[in-house]
């Protein structure tokens, strides 16, 4: 099976390719390679990196239309971020979505999407078929691309599947997200900082859990459905901060500094997943089994992402080109990873 996986050196891309690759499957990414990529997430020297932004009309139209399966894990999501620079969720979440979802339409290629339960909003029930009332400009863009598939799936028969997720955590994960920057700030002796009260509830889903889930829907999913993946396990930003702490052997009252709440933020989401616990997923892990995993590789990797991330790309391109698999344009590189 031949896979395109847009966003594939990030944190949740990176853990789907090597498990496809793992399988068996011929695996092309596609990826800006921003700051919070990371090519050493990658478990393979054979994987195809196509460097480029999914907004990127031109890769579109000299790809290799021989592929089996799209799955678009590219997305702007850091929230706080979207307040500043709404321009660029739009430009990637919607706009980029359209140039996959097209591509997969014109070729008759089945997509699986990457959503996010934030696109219900402010802690009503979400359901499949709920009405999405989004909150920020991230999650704004998120509820317009699935409403571009389900409009694209009705005017150009797309075969999409979307999954919408609860917060996902494990290990090689950027530290911009919540655990891995605090065991980072506690590893650098900071304090942690905790928008508001830190009352706000959230439900945590294991990367491994996810990609399990993935790979049912792949294989038993009905085509233009959504399916939450999501989780029972619940704790507030606080609780989770003052278990980071206890994994560490560090007083939370001496470690956690409460700062101004964050714009607009939503109370919780409560994705209901029966939908996909009747196709036989459950998850297996949970947060507070998890942590001291977690911390243990967070604290013996500092430097993972410090790396010079592209040292391996620059030097492979000259065995790139000699196997002439596709012309570059200006603009496009597509690389070997080794």
């Amino acid at each position: 099976m031949r896979v395109l996986i847009t966003g594939g050196v990030g944190f949740i891309g990176s853990h789907l390719t090597n498990r496809l690759n793992n399988d068996g499957a011929e695996v092309t990414i596609i990826d800006m390679l921003g700051n919070s990529a990371c090519l050493s997430r990658l478990n393979s020297k054979k994987i195809k990196i196509i460097q480029s932004q999914i907004q990127n009309p031109s890769i579109w139209n000299q790809l290799d239309a021989n592929y089996d399966l799209v799955i678009n894990t590219a997305a702007e999501t850091h929230v706080d971020h979207s307040f500043s620079k709404p321009q660029d969720f739009i430009n990637t979440n919607i706009l980029g979505l359209h140039y996959v979802s097209k591509f997969c339409a014109d070729h008759k290629i089945s997509l699986l999407h990457l959503s996010t339960d934030e696109v219900v909003g402010s802690g009503k029930p979400l359901f499949e078929n709920s009405m999405t009332l989004p909150t920020n400009p991230y999650s704004a863009t998120k509820a317009a691309g699935e409403n571009l598939l389900h409009a694209y799936g009705h005017c150009f028969n797309l075969d999409y599947k979307v999954i919408r997720l609860n917060n996902v955590y494990g290990t090689k994960q950027f530290p911009d997200k919540l655990i891995p920057l605090f065991i980072n700030k506690l590893n650098n002796n900071q304090k942690l900082p905790i928008h508001g009260n830190g009352k706000q509830v959230r439900f945590f889903l294991h990367i491994d859990d996810l990609i399990e889930a993935i790979m049912i829907i792949l294989k038993k999913g009905k085509t233009k459905n959504i399916y939450n993946v999501a989780t029972k396990e619940s704790y507030t930003v606080l609780e989770v901060a003052k278990m980071i702490c206890e994994t560490m052997g560090k007083d939370s009252d001496e470690n956690i500094q409460f700062v101004k709440d964050r714009l607009f933020q939503d109370p919780t989401y409560l994705s209901n997943s029966d939908k996909l616990h009747n196709l036989g997923w459950h998850p297996l892990r949970t947060l507070k089994e998890t942590m001291p995993e977690l911390v243990e590789w967070y604290t013996f990797n500092k430097d993972f992402f410090n790396i010079d991330r592209f040292h391996n790309l620059i030097v492979c391109r000259t065995s790139f080109y000699k196997q002439q698999l596709m012309k570059p344009k200006k603009g496009m590189q597509k690389e070997v990873f080794q």
